[in-house]
């Protein structure tokens, strides 16, 4: 990162990811995600979404992201996967709301399949937010930085939440209304990296 480079200047990659738990360590990603996002342009042409096929059942875990064994008969490898991510991923930022989950399961699935973490750089739009009300000086109640009520209260349009591309491509809206052309990527990644 160059001292000074705006977050125009970066090329992001909004992600989301879809899993049957929380725990990398005994839960899988069932589906991701991702937009890119260049000099401030969200590129749909451009985004990807995979269904992974995970080596147990999905289970309950279904109820909240819709994707069932069923639907993951014809997935593809958590490897394909992951390489396609990270050819989309070099040079890149990667975003994501509460990037901590996403950066862990896909730090564990790195290490599972090729030995190593990538070590990508996150922004999390969760910590973005919450700095900006507390600077505000906004209370933060209960499901207040949910990416749907994040969108919300930017007046951008609502989605279907629990879908990775679809919360991929609303992380990339946010992160544009949270910020301005001129907003300096070190700033950025002080309040949220």
């Amino acid at each position: 990162m160059r001292s000074g480079q705006t977050l125009t200047e970066r090329r992001c990659l909004a992600i989301d990811l879809e899993l049957t738990g929380l725990d990398p360590r005994r839960d899988h990603i069932v589906s991701l995600g991702w937009v890119p996002i260049e000099g401030r342009e969200i590129r749909p042409a451009q985004a990807r979404y995979f269904l992974v096929r995970p080596p147990v059942s999905v289970g309950q875990s279904a109820i909240y992201h819709g994707v069932h064994d069923r639907d993951l008969q014809e997935a593809e490898s958590l490897e394909t996967a992951l390489r396609a991510l990270m050819d989309a991923a070099q040079g890149c930022l990667l975003v994501a709301h509460n990037s901590a989950l996403e950066r862990r399961f896909l730090g564990a699935a790195c290490r599972q399949t090729f030995g190593h973490e990538p070590g990508w750089p996150f922004l999390d739009t969760l910590r973005l937010e919450l700095a900006q009300l507390h600077r505000a000086g906004r209370t933060v109640g209960d499901d207040a930085l949910t990416l749907a009520r994040c969108l919300a209260r930017h007046h951008l349009p609502p989605l279907t939440s629990h879908h990775a591309l679809e919360d991929a491509y609303g992380c990339a809206l946010l992160l544009l209304a949270q910020t301005r052309p001129e907003t300096r990527l070190a700033s950025l990644l002080l309040q949220a990296g």
